[in-house]
C-alpha cells in the first residue's frame, strides 16, 4: 500500500522541531528525540566539542549572547546536539540564537529576532527576488557547504505585514529530486539578514544511477498492466432540488510505487518490514473496541435519532400508538420471536422503543402550489426502533438485540446483535455463507435480484497467532447494466455458530442510470496521461544501523476518471476542482501586458484576484473581487456585510457585489479602508490634480485621499472616474499603493 508522503517520509538525520520559532518544513515530519543532559564521559566531551566547533565556525554568535545551554539526543546511533546562546536575564532586550547539529550537518538555525518584524501596515520587500534568492543560497553554503551543491532553491513567499521572506530548497541527485531531503531559509526581506534555517538530509545514503531507469512513456505502459480500472455507478443527491444523479466513474486498484528500473510494483515497504527498518520515529496504536463502545455504536446505527428521522413528542407518540395501522410493542415482540434470524426469545425484555416518521421526497422541486398535488408527491413512512436486552445479566449469548422496522408492515430494515458472552469456534465459510444468503433473500427479497456476491465472501478464513476469524460480513453488491452501483448493497454478518448478528442494506431509488457505453480501461488511462504526470523521485527508509536504503520510484497521485470522457473527476464523478495556493498558480495570459510585473510581484505576497490559470486581465473587475483583492493587501475585509438583514436585503447586497466598478468606485472603496471617521465627506477642503474632478464632486474627498496615498497616479492629469476598471488595472493600483508605502 502506498504510504502518505507528508506523514511517513522523513530524513534520517534531521533534528527534531526543537528550534524556538522555527517551523517544520511541510514535506518532512521530524523525528522525536529523547533529550538528555550532558555526559561526563571523555568521548561525549570530544563529540560535543566537535559539534560545537562546527556551529561556531559557520555561525557568528554576537557577544551579548553570553548565556549558553545545550541538549543532546540520538538519531539511530548519531549524536544530535542543540546549542542555544541567549542574553542574560539582566539584559534590557532578550535575544537568542539556536543551532542544531547532526554529524557535520547543521540541521537548524533560529534567531529570535524573526519574531520582531510584524507591522500593521503592508510593505513590499526592498530586496528583489533575485537578491533574496542569492542571500538564501549564500546561507545554505555557509551553514552546510557539503549540501549546497545538491540543492535547488526558489523564493516561496514574501510577508506583506512582516519583514521576512522564505526560500525553499530541495535536494537533487543525478538530476532527480530526493523525497524529504529539503528545507527552507527565512531572511529579512529588506536587509537579507538570516532568521531561520531548517534542513532534512540523508547524509549516509547511496543513490543508484538513474541512467538505466525507464522513461515515463515506458512506465505508462507498465502501469496499464499493474492497475485495474473498475467502473462504478456513483450517485449524488442535490440537497436543494433533491435530484439524484448517477455517473460512471473508473476507480483504480493500484496507485502505489513502481520500481523505476523494472517497471514492476516496488517492494519498498515489504523490504522495510522484513529488515525491521522504519520511516518515522514513534509507534502505532490500535485501540480495542470495548463492549460498551460496541453497544453504543450499534445503538447509533439502529436506534433512535436516525438521520433524517423526526422524533415525536410524548403526546404525539401516545397518539401514534393509538393508530390502528401501527404495530404495538407487544405485536413487534411476537413478530420477532417468529423470525428465525432475529430469534428473539422470552429471555429478553424491551429496553427502549421509539416511533418516528420520515417523509420521502420523490424529487418534485419546487413543490406545486396546490397542497393536494404536494400530498401525492410525498409519502410519510412510520418506523420503529426497538432494543431488547437479556433479563439475566449472566445470559450466555448476545445480550442486546436492536431492530429497526416499518411500524406499519413489520418489515425489518436493519438488525444487530452485540455484547456476546459465549466463546465462538473457528468460522466455517460455506456454512456461514449459506446462512447469509438465506437471510439476504428473506430481508431484501425485493432488491437481492440485482445483487451479486462480493468476492470477499469466499475468502479463506483468517488465522493469526492465538486466534482465528469467528464472524464475517457477507456483502451482496448491486449491479445495473453490468456495472456495480457504489454504496448500494446488502450486508449480512454471520458468526461461526451460524447466528445472524447484523443485517442492513442501502438501496437508491428514483435514479436514472446512464448507459454503460464507456471507454475501455486502456483508453481511459491514455486520457489520464494527458492530464497528469507520474512523480519521479528517490526515496528510502532507515535501517537498524542508521543507514538509508534508497529506491528510485515512479508513482501517480490517486485519481478517479469519468468513465465516459476520461477526464479527472471527484470520487462521485463530478468535475474535479483543483485547490492550490494562489502563490503557486501559473497565469497563462499575462505575458507582455503592462501590468505583468505588478501581478507577479503581488502573487508572491498572496495578493491575487483568482486561482485560475487564466487571469483574464481585460475582464472588468467586480466590487466583490476588488474588495477581496484590497482586503489581501490591507490585511482585512473592510466592506460592510449586512447584519440582521431581511432575505430580500441580503439578496440585493449580493447583487451589488457582482457589479463592475469604475475608477471612482475603486477610489471610494480604497479610501473606505482608511477613513473610519468619514473625513472624505467633508466639503470644501479637498483639491486634486485631476482637471475632470470638480470641486463640487461628491467623491472628491475619496479621490484626493486615494491620490495622496499613491493609489491613483497623476498620469495625464485626467482621472476618468466613469471608466470601468479591469482586473489587471486593479492589481496595478494596489501595487502602486504598496510601492508608495514601502518608500
Amino acid at each position: 500500500m502506498k504510504k502518505t508522503k507528508t506523514i511517513t517520509k522523513i530524513a534520517a538525520l534531521t533534528m527534531a522541531a526543537m528550534l524556538a520559532g522555527a517551523a517544520v518544513p511541510a514535506a518532512a515530519v521530524m523525528p522525536v528525540y529523547a533529550l538528555t543532559g550532558a555526559s561526563t564521559s571523555d568521548k561525549s566531551e570530544v563529540e560535543m566539542k566537535a559539534a560545537l566547533t562546527i556551529a561556531k565556525q559557520r555561525v557568528t554568535i554576537p557577544d551579548e549572547l553570553s548565556e549558553f545551554t545545550y541538549s543532546t539526543g540520538k538519531s539511530y546511533g548519531t549524536k544530535v546536539y542543540q546549542f542555544t546562546w541567549s542574553t542574560p536575564n539582566t539584559a534590557e532586550k532578550y535575544r537568542s540564537v539556536t543551532v542544531s547539529v547532526v554529524g557535520d550537518i547543521i540541521t537548524g538555525y533560529s534567531d529570535s529576532k524573526a519574531n520582531e518584524g510584524y507591522s500593521s501596515e503592508p510593505t513590499l520587500a526592498k530586496l528583489t527576488e533575485a537578491e533574496i534568492l542569492a542571500k538564501a543560497e549564500g546561507y545554505i553554503k555557509q551553514l552546510d557547504p557539503k549540501i549546497a551543491g545538491e540543492v535547488k532553491a526558489e523564493v516561496n513567499s514574501l510577508n506583506l505585514f512582516g519583514n521576512t521572506a522564505r526560500v525553499n530548497f530541495y535536494r537533487y541527485v543525478n538530476g532527480v529530486k530526493v523525497d524529504s531531503n529539503n528545507g527552507y531559509v527565512t531572511v529579512n526581506k529588506n536587509t537579507g539578514e538570516l532568521y531561520n534555517f531548517s534542513a532534512s538530509w540523508w547524509d549516509n545514503a547511496d543513490f543508484k544511477d538513474a541512467k538505466t531507469a525507464k522513461s515515463e512513456a515506458e512506465i505508462r505502459e507498465d502501469f496499464k498492466k499493474l492497475c485495474k480500472l473498475t467502473p462504478y455507478y456513483k450517485i449524488t443527491t442535490n440537497y436543494e432540488t433533491k435530484k439524484k444523479t448517477a455517473r460512471i466513474v473508473y476507480e483504480p486498484d493500484f496507485t502505489s510505487e513502481i520500481d523505476a528500473f523494472t517497471g514492476e510494483a516496488s517492494t519498498i515497504w515489504d523490504d522495510m518490514k522484513e529488515a525491521g527498518g522504519t520511516r518515522f520515529y514513534g509507534y502505532d496504536t490500535m485501540a480495542a473496541e470495548t463492549e460498551a463502545e460496541a453497544a453504543a455504536i450499534a445503538d447509533s446505527d439502529t436506534g433512535a435519532g436516525m438521520e433524517n428521522g423526526v422524533v415525536f413528542t410524548e403526546a404525539e407518540l401516545k397518539k401514534i400508538q393509538q393508530d390502528e395501522n401501527l404495530l404495538t410493542e407487544k405485536q413487534v415482540f411476537e413478530l420477532l420471536k417468529k423470525d428465525k434470524f432475529v430469534a428473539l426469545t422470552d429471555d429478553y425484555e424491551i429496553k427502549s422503543c421509539e416511533v418516528y416518521s420520515d417523509k420521502e421526497d420523490y424529487g418534485v422541486m419546487p413543490l406545486a402550489e396546490d397542497p393536494a398535488v404536494n400530498k401525492k408527491e410525498e409519502k410519510e413512512t412510520f418506523y420503529m426502533s426497538i432494543r431488547f436486552t437479556a433479563k439475566d445479566k449472566n445470559y450466555k449469548g448476545y445480550k442486546n438485540i436492536s431492530v429497526q422496522l416499518n411500524a406499519e408492515t413489520g418489515e425489518i430494515i436493519n438488525m444487530s446483535k452485540y455484547s456476546n458472552t459465549s466463546k465462538l469456534p473457528k468460522l466455517n465459510v460455506e456454512n456461514s455463507k449459506a446462512v447469509a444468503e438465506a437471510a439476504a433473500n428473506q430481508y431484501a427479497k425485493d432488491i437481492i435480484g440485482e445483487c451479486h456476491p462480493d468476492a470477499g465472501n469466499d475468502s479463506e478464513v483468517s488465522v493469526w497467532t492465538g486466534g482465528f476469524e469467528t464472524s464475517r460480513d457477507f456483502r451482496f453488491n448491486r449491479f445495473v447494466n453490468g456495472i456495480q452501483v457504489s454504496g448500494d448493497y446488502v450486508n449480512v454478518t454471520v458468526d461461526s455458530n451460524g447466528v445472524v448478528t447484523s443485517f442492513y442494506y442501502n438501496y437508491t431509488e428514483d435514479v436514472k442510470f446512464p448507459s454503460s457505453d464507456i471507454l475501455t480501461p486502456d483508453e481511459a488511462l491514455d486520457k489520464l496521461y494527458t492530464q497528469r504526470n507520474f512523480n519521479y523521485y528517490y526515496t528510502g527508509w532507515i535501517t537498524k544501523n542508521g543507514k538509508v536504503q534508497t529506491y528510485l520510484l515512479y508513482d501517480i497521485d490517486s485519481f478517479y476518471l469519468n468513465a465516459k470522457t476520461g477526464k479527472l473527476c471527484n470520487w462521485n464523478g463530478e468535475p474535479l476542482k483543483n485547490y492550490s495556493s494562489g502563490r503557486d498558480v501559473v497565469y497563462t495570459d499575462i505575458k507582455g501586458i503592462p501590468q505583468e510585473q505588478a501581478i507577479l510581484a503581488l502573487q508572491k505576497y498572496g495578493v491575487i484576484v483568482t486561482k485560475d490559470s487564466k487571469f483574464e486581465p481585460n475582464k472588468i473587475i467586480t466590487k466583490e473581487e476588488f474588495s477581496n483583492l484590497l482586503g489581501y493587501a490591507v490585511g482585512d475585509y473592510y466592506y460592510d456585510v449586512p447584519e440582521f438583514a431581511t432575505e430580500l436585503e441580503d439578496q440585493e447586497w449580493l447583487k451589488e457585489q457582482q457589479k463592475p466598478i469604475t475608477r471612482t468606485d475603486a477610489a471610494v472603496i480604497f479610501t473606505g479602508s482608511y477613513d473610519q471617521n468619514g473625513l472624505a465627506s467633508l466639503k470644501g477642503i479637498y483639491k486634486t490634480p485631476f482637471s475632470d474632478v470638480k470641486s463640487g464632486d461628491e467623491n472628491i474627498g475619496a479621490i484626493a485621499i486615494a491620490y495622496a496615498k499613491g493609489f491613483i497616479p497623476k498620469g495625464d492629469g485626467k482621472f476618468g472616474g466613469d471608466k470601468q476598471v479591469t482586473r489587471a488595472e486593479a492589481v496595478q493600483m494596489i501595487y502602486d499603493y504598496l510601492v508608495y508605502l514601502s518608500k
